[in-house]
């Protein structure tokens, strides 16, 4: 059989992967169809599309879902505005040369759900980290954001930011504090949004 596969779980292209999905009357079945060269270079155009406007991305080993867990994780991205996508590595790679995500090359080993942010770039981290303690077999291998790659393990960095509405709320009450409030409130603002940015810049010290 063929290496080259793109198969559907609960409406999520899978590129180049095969598994075992469930049926209508509860048996399991094998799905996997072989992927042309102009198909592959159809899946990475379509992604890199995506990645380029991507604000942060949320990078998952999700080999142990099983199709009803990753059909209730796609259908909750919908909602959030997350786009989730699995794709063979070699193909992901592709898609992300040129982009903020070519940074996480080191970090695509073995099967990887993608989860990518757009307006709220705290989305997707939200979403999965919620996801990982209800389903053991997703784990968060590592997050990019500003081109640059971090640990799983930092996935709060992220999972913490305020949605652009509380972030809104936010400078509201900073406007119509009092002055004697207004410091305060004014340092409140850029604290929860400055998180994000202080790990990017801790980061590329690092890696100095």
């Amino acid at each position: 059989m063929s290496k080259d596969l793109i198969s559907y779980v609960g409406g999520v292209q899978i590129a180049n992967w095969q598994f075992v999905a469930e049926t209508p009357k509860g048996k399991y079945r094998r799905i996997a169809v072989a992927l042309a060269k102009s198909e592959k270079e159809r899946i990475v155009n379509e992604v890199k599309e995506v990645a380029s406007s991507a604000s942060s991305l949320v990078i998952s080993d999700a080999r142990g879902l099983k199709v009803p867990e990753l059909s209730e994780v796609r259908q909750k991205a919908t909602e959030a505005g997350v786009h989730i996508q699995v794709i063979k590595n070699s193909l992901a790679k592709l898609a992300f040369e040129g982009t903020d995500f070519g940074c996480s090359d080191e970090v695509l080993k073995g099967p990887s759900l993608f989860a990518f942010s757009f307006d709220e770039p705290g989305a997707a981290a939200k979403l999965l980290k919620t996801y990982a303690k209800n389903f053991e077999a997703l784990e968060i291998k590592a997050l990019v954001v500003e081109g640059q790659l971090l640990d799983g393990a930092q996935i709060d960095i992220l999972a913490n930011l305020p949605s652009r509405d509380e972030a809104l709320g936010l400078i509201a009450s900073v406007l119509q504090a009092p002055v004697s409030k207004f410091a305060t409130l004014l340092n409140e603002v850029p604290s929860k949004l400055a998180r994000v940015l202080s790990a990017v810049h801790d980061n590329k010290q690092a890696s100095a």
